[in-house]
């Protein structure tokens, strides 16, 4: 860091320990960036177009939509804990990520790069979250040989 850097770094901090940045407008509140200064300059202008008009990209209105359903499923099951149609609701909770794993493989195959990537559920690992989340014991049949499974 040269003399400069230093000069600035100290003043900024100097400022920051007197509470000149404590009132500031616009506080606790998020930034609005008209532009991302990410995105290339070749598609920045069709970036604007699908933000102006409330779109986004087809990949990431999917997640928002596999996101969306994953959660009211989760909620549906978490309701059922306790009831007398849990197995049923397992039946219906398992069916239901069978399809969003559907989804998420064509999710997948859509992303620009791996890290985006989501992996697929397991319907098994995602009711046992459910069960222990609810402290609910299991049942004396499926400690011995597993989930029951449902024509």
């Amino acid at each position: 860091m040269d003399i400069l850097e230093r000069l600035a770094e100290e003043k900024i901090r100097a400022a920051i320990e007197a509470g000149a940045f404590d009132n500031l407008p616009g506080r606790g509140q998020p930034l609005h960036l008209p532009e991302n200064p990410h995105e290339p300059d070749e598609w920045r202008l069709a970036f604007h177009l699908l933000r102006s008009n409330g779109l986004t990209l087809p990949w990431l209105e999917l997640r928002r939509e596999i996101e969306t359903e994953l959660n009211a499923a989760r909620a549906e099951l978490a309701q059922a804990v306790g009831q007398p149609h849990w197995e049923v609701a397992q039946h219906k909770f398992s069916t239901r990520l069978t399809t969003l794993n559907k989804r998420i493989f064509n999710y997948n195959l859509q992303v620009p790069v791996d890290r985006f990537q989501r992996p697929l559920l397991n319907p098994d690992e995602e009711i046992e979250r459910i069960r222990r989340l609810a402290h609910l014991p299991n049942p004396p049949d499926e400690e011995k040989h597993g989930p029951s499974t449902l024509p």
